[in-house]
């Protein structure tokens, strides 16, 4: 019988205050026994993570950062020592089910075309209410989770292949990692766990959503729902995710696909609906457009590095290109949904 994987957890902070430390409690209740838990802490000054170390002690391996080095290059500076066959990915807003990662590794153990998994994310302040049950793609590289703000009505109750794992609570393979790579770090946060969940498809590594493993989270509780950070970031990011990730034929009809996108978004807010609606309350039209432009030429002054990935990842492709537009078919986001859910 084949021995339990060992699993290294993993928990990137930036001044996470109790949750930091609610957070690697959940970790260190887990039942799976074969578990080591890095945090890796950004520039934090909230003495959350001082906290944290006097709490849990010489348990706790941690890597300290100078300053905030994003979502991204934090994890992959934890994917370097590492320890584990998998790495699981929690956020320092939320906290995992004592089962979480029994469940993950229990459903995996005869799958070795798996490379990712998602959880059953839901809302820490909303029980019944989704947060994740995977990400989903609109065709021009932004993303949003699978269920987000839906009640549980059973309708993800069974076990799914889906497109990518939602960076909040999700598990890598390591082995997957090694030949596709870890966190693009140019995307410091945001939309970098598309990214990083496409390239995997792309490669042929499968991603499963495991309803039994759940997952408590506190949603953008550290940047907010719609602070200017999280746009300009998420716009620049997608942007970046069509270059790299989209079919030739969607990509050059992508533009058609984000005007569509800011129609849908203009009328949410019009009519008080939406992220945009809160968005709209806060910041005057000509900061978004400000935060557009300003998005825009950032991703752009990367084009060439991006064409440069498209390249490399269009050489590595093992899946066919019909799969590859099957994979965008099978999990589009719809505009609609996109605009208006709240």
């Amino acid at each position: 019988m084949p021995q339990p994987a060992r699993v290294t957890a993993i928990v990137v902070n930036w001044n996470g205050g109790q949750m930091l430390t609610d957070s690697l409690a959940s970790l260190f209740a887990q039942t799976w026994a074969d578990l080591e838990v890095i945090v890796v802490d950004n520039g934090s000054k909230d003495g959350s993570l001082d906290a944290a170390i006097a709490r849990f002690g010489d348990r706790l391996r941690v890597i300290r950062n100078a300053r905030n080095e994003g979502f991204a290059r934090g994890n992959n500076q934890a994917f370097a020592i590492a320890t584990g066959e998998w790495v699981f990915l929690l956020n320092n807003d939320a906290v995992a089910a004592p089962d979480a990662i029994e469940r993950l590794m229990a459903f995996v153990a005869d799958k070795p075309d798996v490379g990712h998994l998602a959880c059953r994310v839901m809302r820490l302040e909303e029980p019944n209410v989704f947060d994740s049950a995977g990400l989903l793609l609109y065709p021009d590289g932004v993303c949003r989770p699978r269920g987000w703000q839906e009640k549980d009505l059973g309708q993800y109750d069974r076990p799914e292949m889906v497109l990518a794992a939602h960076g909040c609570a999700c598990a890598y393979r390591r082995t997957m990692l090694d030949q596709v790579g870890a966190f693009d770090e140019i995307y410091f946060c945001y939309l970098e766990d598309l990214d990083l969940g496409m390239r995997a498809q792309l490669m042929g590594w499968k991603c499963w959503y495991v309803p039994d493993s759940v997952v408590r989270h506190h949603k953008s509780a550290t940047a907010g729902n719609y602070s200017k950070f999280k746009a300009w970031h998420v716009e620049r990011n997608r942007i970046w995710n069509a270059i790299k990730l989209l079919p030739r034929f969607i990509l050059f009809t992508s533009p058609l696909f984000t005007m569509n996108r800011y129609l849908m978004q203009g009328y949410a807010a019009a009519t008080g609906r939406g992220l945009s609606s809160d968005f709209v309350k806060e910041y005057s039209l000509f900061q978004l457009s400000w935060i557009l432009l300003h998005a825009y030429c950032a991703a752009l002054w990367r084009l060439p590095r991006m064409l440069r990935e498209r390249h490399r990842l269009s050489k590595a492709r093992t899946i066919s290109t019909r799969e590859w537009y099957d994979l965008i078919s099978r999990y589009k986001l719809d505009a609609i949904e996109l605009a208006l859910k709240h």
